[in-house]
């Protein structure tokens, strides 16, 4: 069975929702990042320091990493889109990827097996 490797990365605002939900799926878990980056959402205006207000040079992201199992896949691609989208443009993306192989390093068991 082909293993698949999801990032996802939306507004952080959005990661105790998406958190919350992924947890409830049967995936043996995620890790997730506080990031920054830009792309086409609206920045927040910030305090400038001296009473002005500026636009944010970044937005403040979250990035999900989960690796699952192809049948896997749409669930967790359809948890990710309900719970961190309101439909907007802008408001993140996901990548896939296949891989090769995975290794649980205490076990030592591979593939499928690992996760």
């Amino acid at each position: 069975m082909t293993l698949k490797k999801i990032e996802a990365i939306f507004p952080k605002e959005k990661l105790d929702a998406v958190f919350n939900a992924l947890t409830e799926l049967d995936i043996s878990g995620f890790t997730y990042l506080d990031v920054k980056g830009r792309g086409a959402r609206p920045r927040e205006m910030v305090s400038s320091g001296r009473g002005g207000r500026i636009e944010a040079t970044h937005n403040v992201n979250a990035l999900i990493y989960v690796v699952v199992t192809e049948s896997q896949l749409p669930k967790v691609i359809d948890t990710i889109t309900t719970h961190a989208g309101t439909g907007a443009a802008g408001e993140g993306k996901i990548f896939i990827y296949n891989l090769e192989d995975a290794v649980d390093i205490g076990t030592k068991k591979r593939g499928e097996s690992s996760l």
